[in-house]
């Protein structure tokens, strides 16, 4: 008896200072949430694998490894985040193969063009009512958001960025071409015709080609070129139907005809891969290079560098409006969740709370060149004060793509951007080759709605 009670005694006295004496070590006995994210971006731990301060990291790779470090080391409901990093080409073909195997990470990035491809055959969580228990107010969703991830007026992602295109600037080289305004800022072309007389006129002052084009093997280029074009008409190349392109359309020869008159003059250079196109820019081999918002902070560097032809000189802004309305191809970075991916509902809970960190830290990823989804942080005084910010925030409300309907949309930009370069590139008639595209994207498109409503990849489960 006397041992029962002594025992007692001791194991009253440790509860008591379990629970008053040492607040701490109760906490770390706590049962712990572990949640897995999927991420491309690259990895970069060596750099950055202890930084918490996202404004001590740098680049995509930096940034998202400092903010998954920060949410593990501040969230106060024991969650233990723990990132899978994937190389960025092989990243879906990875994920289609997890889910088959049913090795389901919680929480995923994607881009926004491939979203309805996963909600259509029911792997994707609807997050509405999880939006709203975690406080992610989906008002606050820039308008290109809002349309990013809101399929059938259900949204399936928390939009996390919004990448565009982007003319980036040599201002040196325009001002000795004689391209600037009498305050020295940027003469910008606001048509066709006002393009091709200062391309021209730059060509014969520099004797160098007024645009930097991507055109060796990079598809996507003449797709989000083309899409640009083609919306700032107020056309879209799917008028019926999401699984019908109108590759015949007066916007798209006009967009077409543009282009072939730019490279046939040599007013944008020839046989530039991507590599080859930044380096040619930062060489000063042209004036302009039409490309995506997530080369901001590399260029801007250069601009730093004593005897750099971009030197004082590096200028961006929003694709220019050439015909009747603004517009500028745009894709999102999203965070979704896959059906399966939480196994409780403190799993679940968990990875709505990261999803509404990332919400707060918005700003912090804009650091990255790429657009903040909320309008309250593309407004906020310290967004607009990072370079060449508020000549972008249009982008947060006229950014647009093929529509979210549109199935398959990396296969159909490269197919589009395919048959756009071989006519442009390598003068193929126009018809015939239009035609071509039409029907291969078409043809696909189809097939993969007769493959939805079969249901052949069966759904997962919760």
């Amino acid at each position: 008896m006397m041992w029962s009670c002594a025992f007692k005694a001791a194991a009253g006295a440790m509860l008591a200072w379990l629970l008053f004496s040492s607040p701490h070590a109760w906490a770390q006995a706590a049962p712990r949430t572990e949640i897995s994210f999927a991420r491309f971006f690259g990895s970069c731990e060596a750099d950055f694998g202890s930084v918490t301060d996202p404004a001590l990291a740098t680049g995509e790779c930096g940034i998202i490894t400092a903010l998954a470090n920060r949410f593990n080391a501040t969230n106060t409901d024991g969650i233990v985040l723990r990132p899978q990093v994937i190389e960025h080409g092989s990243y879906y073909n990875q994920l289609g193969a997890r889910i088959i195997g049913r090795d389901l990470p919680a929480i995923i990035i994607m881009h926004s063009s491939v979203l309805s491809d996963f909600a259509r055959r029911e792997l994707l969580e609807p997050l509405d009512e999880g939006f709203q228990s975690v406080g992610i107010s989906s008002a606050d969703f820039t308008p290109q958001a809002e349309r990013a991830v809101n399929i059938g007026g259900r949204r399936y992602a928390l939009p996390f960025d919004t990448h565009a295109w982007l003319w980036h600037l040599n201002h040196n080289l325009l001002k000795q071409a004689g391209l600037v305004n009498p305050d020295g800022s940027v003469l910008v072309p606001r048509s066709p015709q006002e393009l091709l007389a200062q391309a021209r006129r730059f060509k014969a002052a520099t004797g160098k080609p007024y645009f930097i084009w991507l055109t060796v093997n990079d598809a996507p280029f003449f797709a989000r070129t083309l899409m640009t074009l083609v919306h700032q008409q107020g056309g879209t190349l799917f008028p019926k139907s999401p699984t019908e392109i109108d590759l015949r359309s007066r916007e798209v020869r006009d967009a077409l005809e543009l282009m072939q008159t730019m490279y046939n003059e040599g007013l944008a250079s020839h046989g530039h891969d991507y590599a080859q196109g930044i380096r040619a820019f930062v060489a000063g081999q042209g004036a302009v290079m039409v490309n995506g918002t997530w080369l901001i902070g590399d260029l801007n560097k250069q601009a730093t560098v004593r005897g750099s032809a971009l030197e004082r000189g590096y200028a961006t802004l929003p694709f220019p409006t050439l015909f009747s309305q603004p517009a500028m191809w745009a894709d999102n970075h999203v965070m979704a969740m896959l059906k399966g991916g939480t196994g409780n509902p403190a799993e679940r809970r968990a990875a709505l709370l990261f999803l509404k960190f990332l919400y707060d830290e918005g700003g912090a990823w804009a650091r990255t060149g790429q657009l903040p989804t909320r309008q309250s942080v593309l407004d906020s005084s310290a967004f607009r004060a990072l370079p060449f910010r508020p000549a972008l925030v249009p982008i947060g409300q006229f950014g647009a793509g093929l529509p979210l309907s549109v199935a398959r949309q990396s296969r159909v930009a490269s197919i589009l951007g395919d048959g756009v370069g071989s006519i442009i590139l390598h003068g193929k008639p126009v018809d015939a080759t239009l035609a071509r595209a039409e029907r291969s994207i078409t043809q696909l498109l189809q097939r993969e709605s007769q493959f939805s409503a079969g249901r052949l990849l069966a759904p997962a489960k919760p």
